[in-house]
């Protein structure tokens, strides 16, 4: 039987366990909701949410610039939803794109790119993971997006229209972009590319920018921005100077071919370019590309309107049109076999991209964290965003890659606990730099 003295430290002990369990609690509250919710400021006017809505929550708001709002919306279907908004007409701020790293090769967290980008005098107020990609693979790409990428005019990125994912035919509903012209249009279209090469009267289609050389995607023009050599192989390959960089999305310009070579993975000059063709599909290119060749690249993206496009990101599936659920995602939501439709059809993290008549939604949905937020299908999404107002939607990269990252810091809690690299962002900032 124990003496007094030991039956004394039992309670002891007990409540150093319990003040364990409680720190613990905390710790991880902390980590899944990194913003305290704040009430609403004197003389804010109470709005009353959708019923899709129980309750949101006004983040950091006390920091918020003008036309700028941040908060976290918890979905009746056990989900917490984060999304900056910015109003269409605000003053001093813009939407804007950011590419990992600089470069389509590679990855970056969203925290290492605006952390870049604020060194360099601009100001992000908000940013979410944007496009898809692999992440690494055996010819040495460790990452590199599949999607449209349009960066300050230029133009990054741009793949064949393909269905890599099983869901997002290659039609204006499943290969989807959103862009943003210089008088402030949005935009949100299958964009294509129109690129052609012409030599000697010989005229030949280009399938991609930046993207893998291959039987799906046979002739592709590698910019400086893809990284220092294409990484292909036994591909036909033309070295192309004195041309005029950066690419655009209307653009005209003579060349030079200073290079050949069939064996592919070629240097890209800082202020040239590299043309890859398939050996099966070089066949008909050979007699017609030597060294000291010359001719002219040209390239038309359309829809016509996004030859002028400032900013652009792709997706892949379009959520809304017009405040309406996409028909084609209305039949996936009904599709409940197959391995390619699982993801769509499964609650996950989401993150995307919307915007109505006043205002551009960047949102991400966490997911996968019992007791906490376990994410939304795809018609889930589109259903809740039809119920904020919002008019139109893409979908971007999710799953673990879903990330909101707002005024300095990681506002959402990412399912695999860490914030991952991802292939480029969609930003909110400020104008001035």
């Amino acid at each position: 039987m124990p003496n007094p003295a030991e039956r004394n430290t039992i309670p002891k002990k007990l409540i150093a366990i319990c003040g364990l369990i409680l720190l613990f609690i905390l710790a991880i509250s902390a980590l899944r909701v990194p913003f305290r919710a704040e009430a609403p400021g004197n003389g804010t006017k109470a709005e009353t949410l959708p019923k899709t809505v129980r309750k949101r929550d006004a983040l950091a708001e006390g920091r918020w610039p003008d036309g700028f709002r941040l908060y976290r919306y918890w979905w009746t279907g056990k989900a917490a939803v984060y999304i900056a908004e910015m109003e269409r007409n605000a003053k001093g701020l813009r939407f804007d794109v950011e590419l990992a790293n600089t470069r389509i090769l590679g990855r970056e967290t969203i925290s290492s790119a605006t952390k870049r980008l604020m060194e360099k005098g601009m100001l992000p107020l908000a940013g979410v993971n944007g496009s898809f990609g692999i992440r690494e693979d055996s010819r040495g790409r460790g990452g590199m997006m599949y999607n449209l990428h349009i960066q300050n005019g230029e133009l990054v990125s741009i793949p064949m229209p393909l269905d890599r994912w099983g869901y997002s035919p290659p039609s204006p509903w499943g290969e989807t972009s959103f862009g943003v012209t210089p008088n402030g249009e949005f935009l949100m279209d299958m964009v294509q590319l129109n690129g052609t090469l012409e030599i000697d009267g010989e005229t030949f289609q280009i399938d991609g920018i930046n993207q893998i050389c291959d039987s799906l995607c046979p002739v592709v023009i590698y910019t400086p921005r893809f990284g220092r050599r294409t990484l292909t192989r036994r591909c036909y390959e033309l070295t192309l100077a004195e041309v005029e960089l950066p690419l655009t999305g209307k653009y005209r310009s003579r060349f030079v071919v200073t290079a050949v070579t069939q064996r592919g993975n070629s240097t890209i000059p800082p202020r040239g370019l590299v043309v890859a063709v398939t050996s099966s599909h070089a066949k008909a290119w050979r007699n017609k590309l030597t060294e000291a060749a010359e001719g002219e690249l040209t390239i038309a993206l359309t829809p016509e309107k996004w030859q002028t496009v400032h900013s652009g990101v792709g997706g892949n599936l379009r959520l809304l049109r017009d405040g309406e659920i996409e028909p084609e995602l209305e039949k996936l939501a009904r599709f409940r076999g197959g391995n390619a439709h699982r993801n769509a059809t499964r609650r996950n993290p989401r993150s995307a991209l919307g915007f109505n008549d006043e205002k551009l939604f960047l949102i991400t949905i966490d997911g996968r964290q019992p007791g906490y937020s376990m994410g939304m299908t795809l018609y889930d999404m589109a259903d809740f965003f039809r119920s904020l107002g919002i008019k139109h939607a893409i979908n971007f990269d999710g799953g673990s890659s879903s990330t909101l990252w707002a005024l300095g810091q990681v506002a959402n809690s990412p399912s695999h606990g860490y914030e991952r690299r991802i292939f480029n962002v969609a930003l909110i900032r400020t104008m001035s730099e």
